[in-house]
């Protein structure tokens, strides 16, 4: 099962059980029992049964008899169809199960007759619903894999027009494999704009935001394939093969091996076959609970940092006049720009003095650390020696741009500095806290070694690895540990 069918399945899931929790409360309405539900009169032991019954059925019909192929290519027909199955699958369940238990329903047959049929009706425009969801909105929460093409002219466009039907997808840009080149970067195709050619092709896909790249092309001419391979591998981007290209690789180099942890699949665009390597964490369930943990986190966190911020707000003020919060752009998930916010700690002007501060930097490589800083404020040492000022980061996470437990995310400044190896340190979406504060934060001076940290994290992530690096931050913030 393709990632974009897990996600499918996962979102198909969440939408039947809302429509049978719609359905539910629908029909307690319609036959005219609109609190007996809530209260004692429906938690009865025939409707204690009643209720099992009607969940062994919904999850029979749904893990047993779901229907294979993508969603948003069934037709209205289909999902009434869809609907009339799942239905009775769910209903001759239902019955089977009470049958065997000899449950008699006296007082809830009403009850169970009307939420099939309300169901019936309502799974369809649940289904219609997700499936605007997926070709409208989804594409414009920066969730889509954004895709980047190498490929021959006319190759390219009709790849271009196989992806841009795939909701789960956003061609960001092409590269056309012509000698000599008769594109520029202006032009387009199919609507996709031009952003490089071959030998160009790898600086754009590491100062770009991209997550996946297409090689559809049968050689690289003279350029070194194999070499050309471990760049973009290194930044821990998706790549998918055209199976000659793949062939070659094997062929010229018979040593090549990718990394322990590579991840493997085959898809067909068209009439051609592509196969897909990946070294990036690509578990959807897993994903999927790692996100309903940072909105639960993000949640309490914000609950609890209210009255915090409040707190130390008027100190702050005091102490330096100007703005309370901080808002800096920094560089998530494979490029994407967006803005983190921090409670100020510094003086108002405290970009234009960092250049005069750039011979007291303590941090080797591409980070800025200055012992004593004198553009910090009396309170802003305090908040930054206790982590309150990262509190308003749960915001971040609780929009999706950051996560409980990630990497940490650069400036703009740092990232247009990055060597190809060092984005793979942005394969997985940016977190408040990770290997690198749970390791010393400031104490560790050197770039390789945060580079390395993050790294270790992306290739041996689970959600035990998170929930550990969140019990061990705790303990972090209240030591102090590496803070200033």
């Amino acid at each position: 099962m393709s990632e974009r069918e897990q996600y499918e399945y996962i979102l198909l899931f969440l939408t039947d059980l809302l429509a049978l929790g719609a359905s539910f409360i629908l029909s307690a309405f319609l036959i005219g029992h609109v609190m007996q539900w809530i209260p004692t009169g429906y938690l009865t032991e025939e409707y204690v049964y009643f209720y099992l019954s009607l969940g062994i059925g919904f999850m029979t019909s749904f893990l047993f008899f779901s229907q294979s192929g993508s969603i948003t290519k069934r037709s209205l027909k289909g999902e009434f169809l869809r609907s009339a199955q799942d239905t009775a699958i769910m209903a001759a369940t239902s019955a089977l199960v009470l049958l065997l238990g000899k449950v008699h329903l006296a007082e809830s047959r009403r009850f169970f007759i009307c939420i099939l049929v309300v169901n019936f009706l309502l799974q369809p425009l649940m289904h219609s619903l997700l499936k605007s969801y997926l070709r409208h909105v989804f594409p414009t929460q920066h969730a889509s894999k954004l895709v980047g093409i190498l490929a021959m002219r006319d190759r390219a466009e009709q790849l271009i027009q196989e992806l841009q039907n795939d909701w789960s997808k956003q061609v960001c840009g092409v590269a056309v494999m012509e000698n000599p080149p008769a594109l520029k970067e202006s032009d387009t195709i199919a609507g996709v704009p031009v952003k490089a050619h071959l030998h160009d092709f790898v600086e754009w896909v590491r100062r770009d935001a991209l997550d996946e790249v297409y090689l559809d092309v049968p050689t690289l001419g003279d350029v070194s394939l194999a070499g050309y391979i471990i760049e973009l591998e290194s930044m821990g981007l998706d790549i998918h093969f055209s199976v000659p290209l793949l062939e070659k690789l094997y062929g010229d180099c018979e040593q090549f091996r990718w990394p322990m942890r590579t991840e493997a699949s085959i898809e067909k665009r068209g009439e051609t076959f592509l196969i897909g390597v990946s070294t990036t964490p690509h578990n959807v369930r897993d994903m999927f609970i790692k996100r309903i943990i940072d909105i639960l986190g993000a949640v309490v966190g914000i609950l609890i940092s209210i009255p915090i911020i409040a707190i130390v707000s008027i100190p702050l003020k005091l102490d330096s006049p100007g703005p309370l919060f901080f808002k800096q752009r920094r560089v998530g998930r494979n490029g994407r720009y967006f803005y983190m916010y921090k409670l100020r700690s510094m003086c108002v002007d405290a970009d234009k003095q960092k250049s005069q501060l750039v011979s007291e930097n303590e941090m080797d490589g591409l980070m800025f650390k200055v012992k004593k800083d004198p553009r910090i404020t009396k309170v802003g040492q305090f908040i930054r020696k206790t982590s309150i000022d990262e509190l308003p980061q749960f915001f971040n996470v609780l929009k999706g741009d950051m996560s409980l437990v990630g990497t940490r995310p650069p400036i703009v400044e740092e990232y247009l500095r990055y060597e190809s190896h060092h984005k793979r340190r942005l394969s997985m979406k940016p977190g408040m806290t990770g290997m690198w504060q749970i390791s010393g934060r400031s104490d560790v001076q050197r770039f390789e070694d945060v580079v390395r940290l993050d790294t270790q994290y992306i290739d041996n992530w689970s959600i035990k690895l998170d929930l550990q690096i969140l019990l061990a931050t705790i303990s972090v913030v209240f030591k102090g540990k590496g803070a200033r």
